[in-house]
Formats: C-alpha cells, structure tokens, sequence
C-alpha cells in the first residue's frame, strides 16, 4: 500500500542526496516548489505523469520511490578512482525485496567495456533501518546483500568517520594482478606521511605484472566515501587536515590548481571579497553561492562611506569584520597573515605551496594592479612566484588573447596570472570543524544587520544610517561641485558609480539569501516577516539597479561633468539614498520580528 508520508520522505531524503534545493528540484520537475514541499511532508504524492522524470532526476527507479523498502540504495558510483560512472538506477534494478545481488563487472554495470588496466570498485550508500551505510565492492566480486536486524550484511560495511580520514581498501598492480596494500598505509599512517608515491619501494607489486601498476585506495570522512588513484611514478597526497586524499600532478618546481573560476566587476559578485572566498570554498568541496557567502557573512548589509569619497568604501571588510561570521558559518578556522615583515613572507610562501597543493586556496588583496581580493591558485619556481585569479584579469587576457607568446605563457601556468604585489592581507584556510546549523548563520546574520545598521563611525568609515545621510550630503553639496576641479568631480563620480553598485550587489544578495532561507524558519516562526523582508530587498535592488544602468563607466574625457553628471542626476540619486534609508528602518521592524519569534521558538 502506497504511503503519502513515506513517499515524501523518501523524496527528500533522495533529493538532498543529489545536492538539490526544494526549489532546484521543482525546476527540473517542471512543477512549482510548494508542490515539492506537499511531497515531502505527505500532503500529496507525485502525479503519475511526473513520475518518469523523477525516477530520472533522483537517480532511482519508480518502484523505488514508492514502495516501501527496507533496503534502499541511495547512490552508487563505479569508479577506477579517476573516471567515475553513477550506476544508480542500474544497481536498483538488482534489488529484490530487501536482498541486493549482483555481480561487480563492467558486463553488468559500465555502459562501455573497460578500456585501460585501471583496477575498479562499486562505492555504495545505502539506508536500512539501522542507519546510513557504505559499501566499497571491488570489480570481480559477488554483492549478495540481506538485512539481518536492520544492517546489510553479507560484504563489509561502514558508517561515515570523523576527523581523519580512515582507509577500507587499497591495492597496487593492475585488474589481472593486484597486490593488498592496507598493511602498507597502515604504517605508512602511524609515521603521518603526507602522501604516498606509487612505486615499487613502497608499494611492491607482484613479479607476474606487465604493463602499467597503478596505486588505488578507497577511504570513508564524515561525507561519505571517495575512491582516488594515480599511475605508477605518480603520487597521492592528503589535503591540510588529512580528511581527504587528491592525485598529486605538480611537476618538481611548479604546481596548479585546475579549473578555478574567473572573477570580475559587472557579473553578479561585485564584493570582491566574496567572489574570491567563493573561489576558495568551491575548490575545497563545498556546495555554496556567492549569495550565501554574502548573507551568512553579513556583508549583504553592508554599507559603509568615507567621507573623503574612497574607493575602499565599497571593501566588504573595511569597516566591520564579515569575515569571521562566514568563515564560522562554513566551520573554518581562518589563519591570517597582516602586513607581515619580509623576513615572515618565506615561511608564509612555505605555507601557501602546501595549502595550493592540497587544494585550500589562501584568500589576499592587492595581488594586481589595484587593492581588490582575489585568490592565490598555483605557484612556480618552488613557490617564489606565486599565480592568482582577481578582479583585474579579465582586461589583460581581452588585450593579448591573440598574441601568441602570452598564449605559451598562459599553457605554462594553466591560464593563470603572476602575482604582482605582495598581499597586504592574506587569509589561509586552517582546521575545519563542524559547522553551525544553517539557520543559525541566518540569525547571527540578521542580529549583525541590527548592529552595523545602527553605528555611527568605524576605522573613519561611515556605518549603517550614518553612511546613507553622508553619502546623501555629499551629492547634495552643490556648492563643492561648482567650485571644484573637473578632475575631482570625475574622481568622486567614479567612487560613486563603485559604492553605488557595491550596495545594488549587496541588496540583491540580500533578497536571494533570504528568500532561499524561508524554509529555515517555520510558519509562525518568522518565517512571513521573512518574505516580508526578502521583497523590501529585493525592491530596494531593483531601483539601485536602474539608478546603476544610467552611469557610464568612464567618462569621455573632454567631456565636462555638468554633462555626464548634472545637478539633476544628482539630487535624483540623492533622493533615493534618503528612500532606500527609509526602506532600512521599515526593516528594521521586521527583522526584530523574526529574532524576537526565533528566540521564543528557542525557549
């Protein structure tokens, strides 16, 4: 008998486990996201018509979605710990009441027969009643599955670590000659090597090997379990807190990192800050948005003005530390290198090397051409130049895309730019821990709101209300823009443009932060000032954007401000800082609310 509560919770046990949000999940589906949310608490079930394309977007079949199961198979991947194939659906299909047999071979499970002597495993997640539980399969064996009081029994099987991570399997040679190896990293372990090279001193394979001998080991940490290999010659290495294992691919002097993102002005992450420790946190693993990175951190609040018209007005940090909160809501313990001495610099070069290779990218500002953020991403001649993404690339790579030479230079260090200016202000990523629950980040952040909102003055820079009236002021001083020099007035029009695009940016976030938020907070819990306070941003955005679109960049010239910047223009901006600061003290009200409703759910 089918059960709507069941169904539901199936469903949003498998949706989490393919990483989707109630609101992703409903987009794929085609179907709105309070339909997904009726599924998942049992006030409805799926339409027959909608069914097939779940079974799809789940990774499950149809029988395994609604009929009650003791024994479900949660994903499963097929992998030779470098290429990897989700066979999901394809081991459901093996699944017979509560017994799971198959055999682990490319016949039964690959779409296409193996093409290399890369050795292979099954990695499984399953639910029983019992719990959670993991399941490594090497290729040749037989998987023959039951339930015995609420455990799978019938191969070995695992529940997520903690701290370190902790070896299941692993050998050296080939898939026609292998040799165990677990003896092996067992003391390689207790001597806390760093990394493992595949080689024949370390790990001796069998004499009747011929051809490649690769090194593959399977390991469990708290999310779950991961196969990772390398060829013979090559090495594997583990990352800073020794909870995860990567291929090591450096050559001796030189190593980057692959693949990170491209930052810039005008895309929808115009706080520098942001955008890079976004770069960061994405190359470590973890699943985030530029949106979430303003809103846990607070900086989606932010608005801070130097009355001297500055562009360091628009930093995320300049005047109120957002960075603590965000590194706090990811459970990162942030190390920070301020305005070292030279002497210093060698032994925090010493450091970058080793995060870069284990794939934890320091955060810095003033890496090129001007004091923005950006990401240190590799690092050549044994880490005395280092490489960097940042804000500033984009025009470099526009103006010598066709010359041949920087072509040769960008294939030499994977596309990445030489850091030209040692950081002022560096961050390194340290131990992790647990992370807080995610909507104690929200309140930490709206209770952050209330506090910058209402200072006056931090480090000379404007807070909050202070900052609204005296950015306002300063547009409303006509007397300074008759008598200054044009080169002023062009100067503090572009200071302007900047500040006014930081706030567009950080109120849109806003409104995305709390508006995927909603589900943190339960009805009467907040939750509808909430939505409230997610359209009174989202409104505040979309006139700051509109006031953004008429500026220029840069001004031609030979062009007089009264023409590009006229007295009207800016009466019309002032006018609006003054609503936009009228629309804060509006929210003011309903984010008291929402603390005020938290803080009784509390108790």
């Amino acid at each position: 008998m089918l059960s709507a509560e069941h169904i539901g919770r199936r469903i949003a046990l498998l949706r989490k486990e393919r990483r989707l949000s109630q609101e992703q999940l409903a987009e794929q589906l085609n179907v709105s996201p309070q339909a997904v949310s009726k599924w998942e608490t049992g006030k409805s079930v799926p339409e027959t018509a909608s069914l097939p394309l779940l079974s799809r977007v789940l990774g499950q079949s149809i029988d395994s979605i609604l009929l009650p199961r003791q024994l479900v198979v949660l994903s499963v991947v097929y992998t030779d710990g470098d290429d990897q194939e989700d066979v999901t659906q394809r081991v459901n299909a093996f699944v017979s009441g509560d017994r799971l047999r198959l055999r682990v071979e490319d016949g039964e499970l690959a779409a296409a027969a193996a093409t290399c002597d890369r050795m292979k495993v099954l990695l499984m997640k399953l639910e029983a009643p019992a719990g959670i539980f993991f399941i490594c399969a090497p290729e040749g064996e037989l998987l023959d599955l039951r339930l015995a009081a609420g455990v799978p029994e019938g191969a070995p099987v695992y529940t997520a670590g903690f701290g370190e991570l902790q070896f299941i399997h692993g050998v050296y040679g080939n898939r026609h000659h292998a040799r165990n190896v677990m003896n092996k990293l067992a003391h390689y372990q207790y001597f806390r090597w760093n990394g493992f090279m595949a080689n024949h001193e370390q790990f001796p394979s069998l004499t009747e090997n011929e051809g490649s001998d690769y090194l593959l080991l399977v390991y469990l940490n708290e999310e779950g379990i991961y196969a990772v290999s390398c060829r013979e010659g090559e090495r594997i290495r583990y990352n800073a807190d020794r909870t995860r294992l990567y291929r090591d691919v450096r050559s001796s002097d030189s190593y980057t990192v692959a693949g990170v993102g491209q930052l810039g002005f005008g895309k929808g992450q115009d706080c520098s800050w942001a955008g890079a420790l976004l770069l960061s946190l994405k190359t470590m693993g973890v699943d985030t948005s530029y949106e979430t990175v303003m809103g846990v951190s607070g900086a989606c609040w932010r608005i801070a003005f130097a009355s001297v018209w500055d562009f360091s007005s628009a930093d995320a940090l300049v005047a109120c530390d957002y960075a603590a909160p965000a590194f706090h809501a990811y459970g990162i313990k942030p190390i920070w290198a301020d305005r070292i001495s030279k002497e210093e610099r060698k032994r925090v070069k010493e450091q970058i090397v080793s995060d870069v290779e284990s794939h934890q990218l320091p955060v810095a500002i003033n890496l090129r051409v001007a004091p923005e953020w950006g990401v240190i991403t590799g690092y050549a001649d044994s880490g005395n130049t280092l490489l960097c993404r940042t804000y500033f690339d984009e025009e470099v790579f526009m103006k010598q895309e066709h010359e041949p030479a920087f072509q040769e230079e960008m294939a030499r260090t994977g596309g990445y730019l030489y850091v030209d200016n040692w950081p002022f202000a560096l961050v390194r990523m340290g131990e992790t821990y647990q992370a807080p629950p995610a909507v104690e980040s929200l309140l930490a952040s709206l209770r952050l709101r209330m506090d910058t909102m209402g200072k006056i003055e931090n480090r000379g820079y404007k807070l909050g209300y202070a900052a609204f009236e005296a950015w306002r002021l300063g547009l409303s001083d006509d007397s300074w823009y008759i008598d200054a020099k044009e080169e002023d007035v062009r100067r503090r029009y572009l200071v302007n443009r900047f500040c006014l695009a930081a706030l567009t940016d950080a109120r849109r976030s806003a409104a995305v932060y709390l508006t995927s938020s909603r589900e943190l907070l339960p009805e009467g819990g907040g939750r509808e000032q909430l939505d409230l306070l997610a359209g009174l941003y989202a409104c505040i955005a979309e006139r700051l954007e509109a006031a953004l679109a008429r500026f220029q960049e840069e001004p031609a010239a030979s062009v007089g401000h009264e023409e590009y910047w006229p007295q009207e223009a800016r009466k019309t901006q002032a006018e609006l800082l003054l609503w936009a600061a009228g629309q804060e003290t509006e929210a003011d009200q309903w984010v008291q609310g929402i603390l005020e409703a938290a803080a009784k759910m509390i108790r």
